[in-house]
Protein backbone atom coordinates (compact mmCIF):
# COMPACT_ATOMS: atom_id res chain seq x y z
CA UNK A 1 0.00 0.00 0.00
CA UNK A 2 2.72 2.42 1.09
CA UNK A 3 4.80 1.34 -2.52
CA UNK A 4 1.13 2.48 -4.31
CA UNK A 5 1.27 6.20 -2.82
CA UNK A 6 5.22 6.71 -3.95
CA UNK A 7 4.30 5.51 -7.51
CA UNK A 8 1.29 7.89 -7.68
CA UNK A 9 3.39 10.65 -6.78
CA UNK A 10 4.80 12.24 -10.02
CA UNK A 11 7.88 12.30 -10.36
CA UNK A 12 10.09 15.83 -10.57
CA UNK A 13 12.18 15.95 -13.08
CA UNK A 14 15.85 17.78 -11.64
CA UNK A 15 16.31 19.43 -15.23
CA UNK A 16 13.14 20.72 -15.64
CA UNK A 17 13.25 22.16 -11.88
CA UNK A 18 16.15 23.57 -12.37
CA UNK A 19 15.22 25.52 -15.84
CA UNK A 20 12.25 26.57 -14.32
CA UNK A 21 13.81 28.15 -11.21
CA UNK A 22 15.82 30.20 -12.92
CA UNK A 23 13.35 31.27 -15.23
CA UNK A 24 11.03 32.06 -12.39
CA UNK A 25 13.96 33.90 -10.09
CA UNK A 26 13.70 37.98 -10.68
CA UNK A 27 17.43 39.46 -11.02
CA UNK A 28 16.38 43.04 -9.36
CA UNK A 29 19.87 43.61 -11.46
CA UNK A 30 18.11 42.79 -14.84
CA UNK A 31 15.14 44.92 -13.91
CA UNK A 32 16.95 47.91 -13.13
CA UNK A 33 19.24 47.84 -16.24
CA UNK A 34 15.51 47.20 -18.59
CA UNK A 35 14.78 50.31 -16.68
CA UNK A 36 17.74 52.40 -17.72
CA UNK A 37 17.87 51.13 -21.25
CA UNK A 38 14.31 51.06 -22.32
CA UNK A 39 13.94 55.16 -22.29
CA UNK A 40 17.19 55.55 -24.27
CA UNK A 41 16.51 52.62 -26.93
CA UNK A 42 12.99 54.48 -26.85
CA UNK A 43 15.25 57.86 -27.62
CA UNK A 44 17.30 56.30 -29.82
CA UNK A 45 14.13 55.13 -31.66
CA UNK A 46 12.91 58.83 -32.02
CA UNK A 47 15.97 60.00 -33.06
CA UNK A 48 16.31 57.60 -35.90
CA UNK A 49 12.82 57.96 -36.87
CA UNK A 50 13.15 62.13 -36.94
CA UNK A 51 16.35 61.89 -38.85
CA UNK A 52 18.02 63.88 -36.74
CA UNK A 53 20.80 63.99 -33.46
CA UNK A 54 21.33 67.31 -32.58
CA UNK A 55 22.85 69.04 -35.49
CA UNK A 56 23.34 65.78 -37.14
CA UNK A 57 21.52 64.76 -40.15
CA UNK A 58 21.40 61.32 -39.78
CA UNK A 59 19.86 60.22 -42.91
CA UNK A 60 23.04 61.33 -44.70
CA UNK A 61 25.02 59.70 -42.22
CA UNK A 62 23.26 55.89 -41.90
CA UNK A 63 21.88 55.35 -44.99
CA UNK A 64 25.96 55.98 -46.74
CA UNK A 65 28.19 54.35 -43.59
CA UNK A 66 30.11 51.67 -45.87
CA UNK A 67 28.68 48.77 -43.45
CA UNK A 68 26.36 46.39 -44.89
CA UNK A 69 24.23 46.19 -41.74
CA UNK A 70 23.64 49.43 -41.04
CA UNK A 71 23.11 50.42 -44.84
CA UNK A 72 20.61 47.88 -45.16
CA UNK A 73 18.28 49.25 -42.20
CA UNK A 74 18.78 52.24 -42.75
CA UNK A 75 19.28 53.12 -46.74
CA UNK A 76 16.08 54.26 -47.40
CA UNK A 77 13.58 56.42 -45.61
CA UNK A 78 11.11 53.67 -45.45
CA UNK A 79 13.51 51.40 -43.42
CA UNK A 80 14.75 54.10 -41.44
CA UNK A 81 11.16 54.75 -40.20
CA UNK A 82 10.88 50.88 -39.54
CA UNK A 83 13.83 50.35 -37.65
CA UNK A 84 12.87 53.85 -35.53
CA UNK A 85 9.67 52.76 -34.95
CA UNK A 86 10.95 49.05 -34.07
CA UNK A 87 12.95 50.17 -31.36
CA UNK A 88 10.08 52.71 -29.96
CA UNK A 89 8.13 49.81 -29.70
CA UNK A 90 10.71 47.43 -28.03
CA UNK A 91 11.16 50.18 -25.54
CA UNK A 92 7.07 50.57 -24.63
CA UNK A 93 6.93 46.73 -24.49
CA UNK A 94 9.75 46.86 -21.51
CA UNK A 95 8.64 49.43 -19.88
CA UNK A 96 5.12 47.98 -19.78
CA UNK A 97 6.71 44.46 -18.97
CA UNK A 98 8.38 46.29 -16.23
CA UNK A 99 5.24 48.01 -14.93
CA UNK A 100 3.01 44.94 -14.67
CA UNK A 101 4.39 44.04 -11.38
CA UNK A 102 3.70 47.52 -9.60
CA UNK A 103 -0.48 47.04 -11.09
CA UNK A 104 -1.14 43.49 -10.52
CA UNK A 105 -1.24 44.49 -6.61
CA UNK A 106 -3.83 48.19 -7.65
CA UNK A 107 -6.09 45.90 -9.94
CA UNK A 108 -6.62 43.60 -6.39
CA UNK A 109 -7.17 46.84 -4.53
CA UNK A 110 -9.20 48.22 -6.99
CA UNK A 111 -11.64 45.42 -6.72
CA UNK A 112 -12.25 45.81 -2.86
CA UNK A 113 -13.04 49.86 -3.45
CA UNK A 114 -16.63 50.79 -3.00
CA UNK A 115 -17.15 52.75 -5.75
CA UNK A 116 -19.98 55.48 -6.01
CA UNK A 117 -22.82 54.96 -7.78
CA UNK A 118 -23.75 56.46 -11.23
CA UNK A 119 -25.83 59.55 -9.41
CA UNK A 120 -22.99 60.36 -7.44
CA UNK A 121 -20.69 60.04 -10.06
CA UNK A 122 -22.94 62.63 -12.51
CA UNK A 123 -23.62 64.70 -9.24
CA UNK A 124 -19.72 65.11 -8.48
CA UNK A 125 -18.63 65.53 -12.46
CA UNK A 126 -21.52 68.42 -12.75
CA UNK A 127 -20.26 70.23 -9.35
CA UNK A 128 -16.38 70.17 -10.81
CA UNK A 129 -17.77 71.22 -14.47
CA UNK A 130 -19.82 74.29 -12.62
CA UNK A 131 -16.27 75.18 -10.57
CA UNK A 132 -14.44 75.00 -13.96
CA UNK A 133 -16.79 77.39 -15.51
CA UNK A 134 -16.87 79.43 -12.62
CA UNK A 135 -13.00 79.82 -12.24
CA UNK A 136 -12.95 80.87 -15.99
CA UNK A 137 -15.07 83.67 -15.72
CA UNK A 138 -13.33 84.91 -12.66
CA UNK A 139 -10.05 84.73 -15.11
CA UNK A 140 -12.13 86.47 -17.92
CA UNK A 141 -12.63 89.18 -15.30
CA UNK A 142 -9.22 89.80 -14.58
CA UNK A 143 -8.24 89.99 -17.81
CA UNK A 144 -10.92 92.77 -18.65
CA UNK A 145 -10.27 94.25 -15.96
CA UNK A 146 -6.38 94.43 -16.17
CA UNK A 147 -5.52 94.41 -19.89
CA UNK A 148 -6.44 98.34 -20.02
CA UNK A 149 -4.52 98.96 -17.05
CA UNK A 150 -1.61 97.08 -18.46
CA UNK A 151 -1.64 98.82 -21.72
CA UNK A 152 -1.95 101.74 -19.73
CA UNK A 153 1.24 101.13 -18.29
CA UNK A 154 3.27 99.73 -20.89
CA UNK A 155 1.95 102.02 -23.88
Amino acid sequence: MANDKKQLKPKNNKDEGRVMSILKKEYKFENWLLAILSPVLILYGVYIVSGQFGTTDLTAVLGKSGIGVIDFFFNTTLKRLLTGGFLILVGALVIIYLAIPFAKPSIVEMKKVNWPTGKKLAQSAGRVFTFLLFLMLVFVVYDLALNPLFKLIYG
